[in-house]
C-alpha cells in the first residue's frame, strides 16, 4: 500500500474532540449525511457511523466520501473530502480494542467502522487578526490511473508467475517455426492474451475478497491494494467485465493472426486456467479467520 496522505495534526484533534461530525457518503448533496465520530488510531483515520439504507446503497456504488465538522461557537468549521473503504463493524475490527471506547451508546454492533483516506481539505478557523481558509488538495495526494491500479493489483500476489510466463511465451514464440510467429503484433497479443484473463479475474473476485475480509474471514494484511479504497463493488465489477472482453479480443486475434498452433502454446504456458481456478478455490474455501482475542 502506497503512502496515503495525513490531515494536519490540528485538524485531526478537532476531529477527534468534535460531537457535530457528519458524514457524506457519496458526492456532497447526493443523500442526506450521517451523524459520524472521527477517530484517529495509528496513522489512520477511522469514522464510526451507523448507515442509512440510502448511504448502504452508494457504498456499492462509489468510495467517494466527505467529512464535515465545525465548533458550536463557529471558531472553526472543516470539510475534507477523499475515500471510504466501508469497514467491519467496530466490535468485529482488528482495532476494536482502541474504537471501543469512541462508541456513543455502548453498541459497537450497530456502528460501522469505515476507514476515511483523505484526499482535499477546505479548512476555516478565527484568529486574532480574522478569520483565516485554507483550501486544496493535500500533499501526496496522487492522480488515480485505473489501468496501472489494476496492473499492481493483479501483479501483486503473482510477480514470479507473470516474469516466468512472460519468457517462456515469448520464448516458445520465437523458437517455433510458424508464419508471422515471431512479429512483434504477435508477441505483443500473446503477452496480453496471457495477463489479462489474470488481471480480470483478479478484479471480479475484488468485491469478494472485500467482503470476506467484512466477514471476519481474512485479517487486514490480506486486502492489499483493496485497502485504499480507490474503487467501490460496482466499479470492480463494470471494469472487470472490461478486461474480460478485452482478454477475449486479444485470444481472438492471437488465433487469427498467429493459428492454432501458437494459440495452444500460449494456453499451455500461460497458465491462467490454472490460476483463476485456484483464486476461485481459494476465496470458496481458503481464508485466514481474524483472531478476535
Amino acid at each position: 500500500m502506497g503512502q496515503v496522505p495525513e490531515l494536519p495534526s490540528e485538524v485531526l484533534d478537532r476531529l477527534a474532540g468534535c460531537e457535530a461530525v457528519r458524514l457524506q457518503v457519496g458526492l456532497l448533496g447526493s443523500n442526506a449525511p450521517v451523524r459520524a465520530v472521527a477517530v484517529p488510531v495509528r496513522g489512520q483515520l477511522f469514522v464510526l457511523f451507523r448507515p442509512t439504507a440510502a448511504a448502504r446503497a452508494q457504498m456499492e456504488t462509489t468510495t467517494v466520501a466527505s467529512i464535515m465538522a465545525e465548533a458550536d461557537d463557529g471558531t472553526w468549521s472543516l470539510l475534507s473530502r477523499g475515500r471510504l473503504l466501508h469497514g467491519r463493524t467496530a466490535q468485529a475490527d482488528s482495532r476494536r480494542n482502541e474504537l471501543a471506547h469512541w462508541v456513543p451508546d455502548d453498541q459497537p454492533a450497530a456502528w460501522i467502522a469505515g476507514r476515511f483516506y483523505a484526499e482535499h481539505l477546505d479548512y476555516q478557523r478565527e484568529t486574532p487578526t480574522g478569520r483565516t481558509r485554507a483550501s486544496g488538495p493535500l500533499p501526496g495526494v496522487a492522480p488515480f490511473v485505473p489501468w496501472r491500479y489494476y496492473r499492481d493489483l493483479a501483479f501483486d500476489p503473482f510477480q514470479l508467475w507473470f516474469l516466468v510466463s512472460g519468457v517462456l511465451i515469448a520464448g516458445g514464440i520465437l523458437w517455433m517455426d510458424a508464419e508471422d510467429a515471431g512479429t512483434p503484433l504477435v508477441l505483443v497479443l500473446a503477452l496480453l492474451a496471457a495477463m489479462l484473463p489474470v488481471m480480470a479475474g483478479r478484479v471480479l473476485l475484488a468485491p469478494m475478497d472485500l467482503e470476506r475480509w467484512r466477514a471476519g474471514k481474512e485479517n487486514d494484511d490480506s486486502l492489499g491494494l483493496l485497502a485504499e479504497a480507490r474503487l467501490s463493488p460496482a466499479e470492480y465489477h463494470k471494469d472487470g467485465l472490461k478486461l474480460t472482453a478485452a482478454a477475449a479480443v486479444a485470444w481472438a486475434g492471437l488465433a487469427l493472426i498467429a493459428g492454432g498452433a501458437v494459440t495452444a502454446l500460449v494456453s499451455l504456458l500461460s497458465g491462467a486456467p490454472v490460476l483463476l481456478l485456484g483464486m476461485a478455490v481459494r476465496r470458496r474455501f481458503g481464508g485466514a479467520k481474524e483472531d478476535r482475542g
